[in-house]
């Protein structure tokens, strides 16, 4: 078995014709501290598709999605948005090998740590974050 574990693709295709926005040379969009596409108010980009240093990965992508939701609820609400995501320099990652194994790193005061198959385990492993996100729409 085979995993490409190298390279991102960044499917803007449907953005190439600029009405939008211009896309950068790397086919993202750029957006502002807010998330906002650059030049809407009312537009917000998240993921992979935003020109922003961060890996292209789901753990990034949830934050910047809190982020937008912060913006766009004090929008309704008729107040300013004022969410800022900061890119930050810390790398994280979980990789599962199964229920039980696999291989991380995660953020330390003196930069990441590698953390072993318990830990990915515990945090990924035994169900990849499913409980936590049907947990997200389950009506109570």
């Amino acid at each position: 078995m085979w995993f490409r574990a190298f390279g991102v693709s960044i499917n803007s295709d449907y953005l190439t014709d600029g009405r939008l926005t211009p896309l950068t040379e790397r086919a993202t969009v750029p957006v502002t501290d807010r998330l906002n596409v650059v030049g809407h108010a009312n537009v917000y980009a998240l993921g992979d598709l935003t020109d922003l240093p961060d890996p292209k990965m789901a753990s990034y992508a949830q934050v910047h999605a809190q982020v937008v939701a912060k913006n766009i609820a004090a929008q309704v609400a008729g107040e300013p948005p004022d969410a800022v995501y900061t890119p930050t320099p810390d790398r994280r990652m979980l990789v599962p090998l199964g229920p039980h194994g696999g291989a991380g790193q995660l953020p330390a005061p003196h930069g990441a740590t590698a953390v072993p198959a318990e830990t990915v385990s515990t945090h990924k492993g035994l169900d990849l974050f499913t409980a936590r996100f049907a947990a997200r729409f389950t009506r109570n």
